[in-house]
């Protein structure tokens, strides 16, 4: 989710100062802190200003007091992706480390069991 402005269309980054146009915030100007979603479902704009003694002063608002709409980025695909590809790499890597572990116990095997393969299988030294 970002936040971006109506007017420019860029997006807002967290901790910039914006000032209301219109509803309960419009006096004041206020420092983005993040986007949540509210209980009905939509997405609300929370907002701190110097609050004097009490420290800061946090409250949501709808993104349209400041004049700006919340644009929801669909990553599932690209999350998806990367875990596919993770995921083949990962299996690629193990299977070639496989192959490599595979070579020096077949050399082990052939030099250390032949005498004794050699013997079973009745093709031993006559």
């Amino acid at each position: 989710m970002k936040l971006v402005s109506r007017i420019t269309g860029e997006e807002i980054e967290q901790g910039r100062t914006l000032r209301a146009r219109e509803g309960n915030a419009a006096p004041h100007a206020w420092r983005f802190e993040r986007i949540h979603i509210h209980r009905d479902g939509m997405h609300r704009v929370h907002v701190s200003r110097p609050g004097g003694r009490r420290g800061r002063i946090h409250r949501a608002f709808h993104p349209s007091d400041f004049g700006c709409e919340v644009r929801v980025e669909i990553t599932w695909r690209r999350t998806l992706r990367h875990a596919l590809r993770h995921t083949w790499m990962k299996v690629d890597d193990y299977l070639l480390a496989g192959l490599f572990a595979l070579v020096p116990l077949a050399f082990f095997e052939h030099f250390h069991w032949s005498d004794a393969l050699m013997s079973l299988l009745g093709m031993g030294h006559e």
